[in-house]
């Protein structure tokens, strides 16, 4: 019996995880239809879009969504269910029994859990929103990166904390920086720095979960860790480091990029995204004053 219920608790917390984060109405749905977690965004989109959306209000009506689409797309919801495909989207607005609903659905199979069988995002197309979207681009996203910048960095660090907070978990924040952009900005010019950082980024991605990185400070990338466990964070930075630091070719040049990074680690080094970040960048200096590529906050 505990087991079960153990087992329960962890895929509601996998499904929660999922969902963290996401800007999209998201929900995760068990293989009956039931909407067992949802984010506030599906909520309020559910909830001002009652009448269009009534398929979905409570629980997911596959035989009412399915009633929606033409015979080609219907075929494709069917293959999907039986598990011959693992995604399937469709566009309401090219329906006529969607009634011109502004809005893509996309279906994912997850499989966390014999009852949390579906992960379901529903985008909202109309101009308003993708205005609005690309208006949250400007605000929220670096554009030399493609990551979240400090402002995005900063509500995601909220969201992550009070969520932590709630399940008594642990978390690690690492400050990586350029150590020696001025001299390679000196040597060869913005242009090659901002390539140079490019890379960095784009190996980055490689070695971090998507979304769990951010740039700030021009020459700061951070990223989130799930694990607090120095070991494990070592292991990470060992591997991390070695790749930032390889040759970035940059018009018949080889630059040789050389980081150093500061960890701190929720809670004991900090319970606010403030302080998490200020600990991180005083490792930063520590590391850079012993010599090191990385060091712990203390």
């Amino acid at each position: 019996m505990r087991a079960a219920k153990r087992g329960i608790d962890e895929g509601l917390h996998i499904a929660r995880t999922l969902l963290e984060g996401n800007v999209e109405a998201c929900a995760i749905v068990s293989s009956e239809g039931k909407i067992v977690v949802a984010n506030s965004t599906w909520e309020r989109l559910a909830a001002a879009c009652f009448d269009e959306l009534s398929f979905l209000s409570e629980e997911f009506d596959m035989k009412r969504f399915s009633d929606m689409l033409d015979e080609v797309c219907a075929l494709r919801l069917k293959e999907f269910l039986s598990g011959k495909t693992k995604q399937v989207s469709f566009a309401l607005n090219d329906f006529e029994n969607s009634k011109g609903l502004p809005f893509t659905i996309v279906i994912y199979s997850v499989e966390i859990s014999e009852r949390l069988c579906y992960f379901i995002s529903l985008r909202d197309n109309s101009e308003s929103t993708v205005l609005r979207n690309i208006l949250r681009d400007i605000m929220y996203i670096d554009p030399l990166s493609g990551f979240g910048n400090e402002r995005s960095l900063n509500r995601f660090l909220s969201k992550k904390i009070s969520s932590s907070k709630e399940n008594g978990a642990c978390f690690s924040i690492v400050c990586t920086m350029l150590s020696n952009s001025k001299e390679i900005a000196a040597m060869f010019g913005k242009r090659i720095l901002d390539t140079v950082l490019q890379r960095l980024g784009k190996r980055i991605t490689l070695q971090i979960e998507e979304g769990k990185s951010f740039r700030i400070m021009d020459d700061v990338y951070v990223t989130v860790l799930d694990c607090s466990d120095r070991s494990c964070v070592s292991r990470t930075m060992s591997v991390l480091t070695s790749d930032l630091e390889k040759p970035v070719a940059v018009s018949d040049t080889d630059v040789s990029p050389s980081v150093v990074s500061g960890i701190c680690q929720f809670p004991i080094d900090g319970e606010r995204s403030e302080s998490l970040l200020s600990n991180c960048l005083t490792a930063i200096f520590t590391a850079q004053r012993k010599g090191l590529k990385w060091e712990f906050y203390n």
